[in-house]
């Protein structure tokens, strides 16, 4: 698949799931049809079927063709620090979603307007995670239920879910990427404290 097309499905799904998230936030899940989403969008019932399996992913912008194999694959062969290499993959994905706070915000109304996508986004967070974990397993030659490869994707997660709220506050201007970087950078001086100097 050449970089043209790949723009050109990441802008067909991005604009469905605005228009997916603008009719939730006005009517709930209820109130409109994939017809109707398809009107607005200018796309077939067959294009948004092609794209997402349901309403709700749709909303969420969990589309089919979401592709980070690239991320992924970089990430099992760097060498590097594991947690480093886990905020660049987070930091990548953050990117090739083209996640902004007006997005986020069309979540926050959708989902005021129907409390139950909660309930599926942290069931997808917890999958996403899981998967992870198998990821670092993998990369780390860890058995399967090794605690280690858990805590690493529960820590970078934890720092991405502050770094998130910090992007989302008026007035912010510096990058998700970066503000995840500087926060681990902060928590390595509690995991890894300077020795006391003698006096």
């Amino acid at each position: 698949m050449n970089s043209a097309t790949t723009r050109r499905m990441a802008a067909t799904a991005a604009l469905v799931t605005t228009v997916a998230r603008q009719l939730t936030a006005e009517r709930g899940l209820t109130g409109f049809t994939v017809e109707e989403v398809c009107e607005r969008a200018g796309i077939s019932r067959r294009t948004f079927f092609n794209y997402f399996a349901t309403k709700d992913d749709a909303v969420l912008g969990r589309s089919a063709h979401r592709d980070d194999h690239d991320l992924v694959e970089e990430f099992l062969a760097a060498g590097g620090d594991l947690l480093d290499d886990l905020v660049r993959l987070t930091a990548g994905r953050w990117v090739r979603a083209d996640i902004t706070v007006e997005k986020c915000r069309e979540v926050q109304a959708a989902v005021e307007r129907e409390p139950r996508l909660l309930a599926r986004f942290f069931e997808q967070l917890l999958r996403d995670e899981q998967s992870d974990v198998e990821l670092v397993e993998r990369r780390e030659g860890l058995p399967a239920g090794d605690l280690r490869a858990a805590a690493a994707v529960q820590i970078v997660g934890a720092l991405a879910g502050a770094s998130v709220r910090e992007f989302l506050r008026e007035g912010n201007t510096t990058s998700f990427g970066d503000l995840l970087t500087r926060r681990l950078a902060a928590a390595r001086t509690l995991l890894s404290p300077e020795p006391e100097r003698t006096p």
